[in-house]
């Protein structure tokens, strides 16, 4: 059985081996991507370090509201570690972290109790589970309001406030084997942590929810991750809440990494502890592919211009961050459609983000085919005719004709099929593609594709995305 380390005895306990880095040489990291490019898009990142250790995680955003719990377990993946584990979520709700809410799905942080899985929350709330059991220590990241106090000392301060403060369940927990001081640790990081803060009206403080005693005032906790990890696992789980009234971002995210640094030494977890310096995102730049083309390059705040019927799809983001980047084409698709390809038929926007961010915009300017400009180049008996769009060639039964090809100024030929309608090429498959066929006018046969169904006059078509564009007509004499 994995042994779980607890205060105050992890000191001189032997550190436990963390089952799954296989044979890997150490120190090394994985990432898992569940639900790619999609909104609910799900990162793991597990860090191996050099010497083996005790399993610290951390989980960030899973209220999507809170900025400063998210982008502080993002400094984290980057990490060399000398000794120990990290699992780290920096977005558990992606989705809602995008729409900048506490959870499109309602409160993911009350779901712990769902069994089973009714939708996506829940299927991440399992995945979060089953991580917890391979960990020694939870740290659940959140942004909240005001400022705790145990006593109250004005509407912004007081008992009922979950801001600067440290979350644990009940001040200790007894298991079979253990009992975890959830209080002492606390009370370990807090004064350590708080070292460092210059200002004493932001200094960190423990919170009890008492959440496991019958007359609680906070039930709810009841549905939590912390109470999940403790009361499943026995393992300590903290609430780290830094306070949404911070003035600045910075401040929020250097709180949270103030205390994680310091849980981290108590589990004798020894990374190079990332700078705590949080840079505006920016987009600089897209890479798009128009109807599968090599891709091209379109900076933050430019335009792409783009024929009705185009299909695009974005291949890459360039910006100074790499993770928590999401693409909206405006109109089609949903909040995330990167890598994924969509027919765009009218002017529209691509809105870039960071989290819940407005980081860049790219105009996709949709211009409409101007169908006289098709120009068809048919040879007939060896002579070769041209013809625009809505005229006609009149042949007879004995001809023979070959659609050399069909030019637009706005388009590339390749992007579009000619098909002359009632004519089947001799091949294994019809693609619906005539172009470069010798015709044998008399094989046109099939009354039902003609005008007025009397075999006489059939269209010459070109198609694009199952649209027709343009046509003329043959005329058989």
């Amino acid at each position: 059985m994995k042994h779980r380390i607890f205060w105050p005895l992890f000191l001189f306990l032997v550190l436990p081996v963390w089952g799954f880095a296989g044979s890997q040489k150490r120190p090394f990291q994985e990432n898992i991507t569940y639900f790619k490019n999609t909104p609910n898009q799900l990162d793991i990142y597990r860090l191996y370090g050099r010497l083996d250790g005790n399993t610290v995680f951390i989980l960030g955003g899973i209220q999507g509201d809170e900025p400063g719990g998210f982008l502080s377990a993002d400094l984290y993946p980057n990490l060399v570690l000398d000794r120990g584990n990290l699992i780290v979520i920096p977005r558990a709700n992606f989705h809602s972290i995008i729409k900048n809410n506490r959870g499109v799905n309602g409160d993911m942080n009350r779901r712990f109790n769902n069994d089973p899985p009714n939708d996506i929350d829940d299927q991440i709330v399992g995945i979060i589970q089953k991580l917890m059991a391979e960990s020694d220590l939870f740290l659940n990241l959140h942004d909240g309001w005001g400022y705790y106090s145990e006593t109250y000392i004005d509407e912004n301060r007081n008992s009922r406030r979950f801001g600067q403060s440290i979350i644990a369940d009940t001040d200790y927990y007894i298991t079979e084997r253990d009992t975890i001081h959830l209080e002492r640790m606390a009370q370990t990081v807090l004064e350590r942590a708080n070292r460092r803060i210059e200002n004493s009206g932001h200094h960190l403080h423990f919170m009890n929810t008492r959440t496991l005693e019958k007359n609680t005032t906070f039930p709810e906790q009841k549905k939590s991750a912390t109470y999940f990890a403790l009361t499943n696992f026995g393992i300590p789980a903290f609430g780290i809440e830094s306070s949404k009234n911070l003035e600045s971002l910075d401040l929020k995210i250097r709180y949270h990494n103030y205390v994680i640094n310091e849980f981290l030494k108590l589990y004798g977890v020894e990374p190079e502890h990332p700078a705590i310096i949080y840079e505006p995102p920016k987009l600089i730049y897209l890479l798009i592919s128009v109807n599968d083309n090599i891709p091209m390059v379109i900076d933050n705040k430019n335009t792409a211009k783009l024929i009705k019927g185009d299909q695009i799809q974005i291949t890459h983001i360039e910006s100074n961050y790499s993770r928590g980047l999401s693409c909206d084409i405006l109109g089609v698709g949903d909040e995330q459609d990167f890598q994924k390809s969509f027919t765009i038929n009218a002017p529209t926007r691509i809105i870039v983000r960071k989290d819940n961010r407005v980081v860049g915009e790219i105009v996709l300017d949709v211009n409409s085919i101007n169908n006289q400009l098709f120009t068809y180049l048919i040879d007939v008996n060896g002579q070769k005719q041209a013809f625009l769009d809505g005229q006609t060639l009149r042949v007879k039964r004995s001809d023979k004709i070959k659609i050399i090809n069909v030019l637009h100024d706005q388009l590339n030929s390749d992007h579009y099929k000619v098909n002359l309608k009632g004519y089947v090429p001799p091949s294994d498959y019809n693609s619906g593609e005539d172009r470069n066929f010798l015709i044998d006018i008399s094989a046109l046969s099939w009354k039902k594709y003609s005008l007025n169904g009397d075999g006489k006059i059939y269209p010459l078509v070109v198609v694009k995305n199952d649209e027709e564009l343009s046509r003329i007509y043959i005329s058989i004499e």
